[in-house]
């Protein structure tokens, strides 16, 4: 394991988080003031594009896998037939995907689940259109990121979508500033920034692969089945996922009276939740490279060692953000959006927040899925999860006056349900390991929050949070302490040495 590499993509990786998060922590408030109860609708737009995604992910979901492990075996022309492929497949599926698009864009106003106002009628529209392009552009260009990802080079990535996100925000705060303060000004910027991405992703192709060739004679009518057939079984894993989060949004503004309000107050307390499973996300990210490598050299030993590690860097850093939402976020409700009901949010974000409490442990297990090409049952799992999590979401509606809690309430129950049950035991059983080899790891993560909670509610005894500054001194008092704390218990010692090394990278890069 090259624990250099990994510091310095861990820590250009959460630089690039960390940017990204704080713009959209700034901007939802301001949005929310200038045009209320509109926000959820920013939202929904992703949602839309996600369901998209599902079926854009048959073809890509292993386009990295496959890439990956050919370049390290030496078999450029066959990494280049699986280069073009992915490339011209996206091409085909973005102009499938144009006129149900463009459909929905004209005829928005007519249609009853999506309950628009008329009076944001053409700002939604433009919203959606900016939404819809920045996807086409994203699944055309997205094969050009795989570049980093088979070099383990995660770092040239992360500083260049930092720099996007940097585009995003002076964008929007001069349009913002310069003219009235409109939502299709949101999808405009998203996409500049993907453009950006994009340009700086294909040179860094030419850099880092060029012996990977992208030609309309190299796409393969095979190669395209072959991922299609594999990624399908993650299309329904999306699904799966789609259902337990992001379902949600649409029905509770469909399905509840005060649609509007629900769907926005859903929104707003699921972007801490959301905020806290990207950084998950982001730190898994860095481990997937080697650990595709590792299965790709036949080191099975050594990828066990990958996957603890990352799990235990996992609770490092994931215990933290998720102890203090639950001993801190009524505070920063109260303080973040101070025209909405505090405990409300807090509650709504405690449930969305709920199933990391395990997943939070385990989460590069589902990369194991992908690279051992064990998908179908996970897949299955989790679709099936998902339309439980559905279902029991409309049945707790109808049957109680918990109102918008169901969803993220029923989210919660099913994903802990599977995260418990099913997701350690079966990829143990993929790595022909001990079938409780990872259930040590999830006792760890729950020892560590249940610390730092206790940590932050005696604090709060001492020093009640009041204001912002308050939360931002108990944070510069806290945070330290509970990475101390976590370094001291979670983390052995080549994960000490990873995390140090870590540091170093973001003091140089300071300099």
């Amino acid at each position: 394991m090259d624990k250099k590499r990994l510091a310095v993509n861990m820590a250009a990786q959460l630089l690039a988080f960390a940017v990204n998060m704080g713009i959209s922590f700034l901007l939802a408030p301001i949005i929310e003031a200038k045009m209320e109860n509109t926000y959820g609708f920013v939202t929904l737009a992703n949602q839309f594009v996600l369901y998209a995604q599902i079926v854009v992910s048959a073809l890509n979901t292993m386009a990295s896998r496959f890439i990956t492990i050919h370049i390290h075996r030496g078999e450029d022309q066959t990494a280049s037939e699986y280069f073009s492929s992915v490339f011209f497949g996206n091409v085909m599926m973005a102009g499938i995907f144009l006129l149900p698009a463009l459909v929905i864009v004209i005829f928005m106003g007519s249609m009853p689940f999506l309950n628009v106002p008329a009076d944001v009628l053409h700002d939604v529209q433009l919203l959606w259109a900016f939404v819809f392009a920045n996807f086409f552009l994203s699944i055309i260009t997205s094969v050009y990121g795989i570049s980093t990802y088979a070099t383990n080079r995660l770092d040239l990535t992360s500083i260049r979508t930092m720099y996007g996100d940097i585009i995003r925000i002076v964008f929007l705060f001069g349009t913002f500033l310069i003219f009235k303060p409109t939502l299709w000004f949101i999808g405009a910027a998203s996409l500049l920034s993907t453009a950006y991405t994009a340009f700086w992703n294909r040179r860094f192709t030419r850099q880092l692969l060029p012996q990977v060739q992208m030609k309309i004679s190299n796409f393969r009518w095979k190669k395209v089945w072959e991922l299609v057939s594999l990624g399908a079984w993650n299309s329904l894993t999306r699904l799966g996922q789609q259902l337990l989060d992001g379902v949600d949004i649409l029905l509770s503004g469909a399905l509840i009276l005060d649609g509007n309000a629900s769907m926005t107050m859903l929104s707003l307390a699921k972007m801490v939740p959301t905020a806290i499973s990207s950084l998950m996300g982001t730190v898994v990210g860095v481990f997937n490279p080697q650990i595709t490598i590792a299965y790709a050299e036949d080191n099975t030993e050594n990828l066990v060692k990958i996957i603890k590690s990352c799990n235990r860097i996992l609770i490092f850093i994931m215990s933290i953000p998720i102890a203090f939402l639950t001993a801190y976020g009524r505070d920063f409700y109260a303080m973040w959006q101070p025209t909405k009901d505090a405990d409300m949010l807090q509650r709504l974000s405690l449930l969305a927040v709920g199933v990391l409490y395990v997943s939070m442990s385990i989460q590069v297990l589902y990369h194991v899925f992908i690279i051992t090409k064990k998908v179908k049952w996970n897949s299955l799992v989790i679709l099936g999860s998902g339309v439980l999590s559905s279902c029991l979401s409309l049945l707790l509606l109808k049957t109680t006056d918990l109102g918008v809690m169901v969803f993220p309430l029923s989210s919660m129950l099913t994903g802990l349900l599977r995260n418990l049950i099913f997701t350690p035991i079966y990829a143990a059983r993929c790595l022909k390991i001990r079938w409780n080899r990872f259930y040590g790891d999830i006792l760890l993560g729950w020892i560590s929050i249940g610390s730092i909670v206790i940590l932050g509610n005696l604090s709060r005894m001492v020093f009640p949070v009041d204001s912002w500054i308050k939360l931002i001194l108990t944070g510069v008092v806290m945070g330290p302490l509970a990475l101390a704390l976590n370094f001291l218990i979670i983390l052995r010692k080549e994960e000490r040495e990873m995390v140090i090394g870590m540091f170093k990278s973001r003091l140089k890069g300071a300099k």
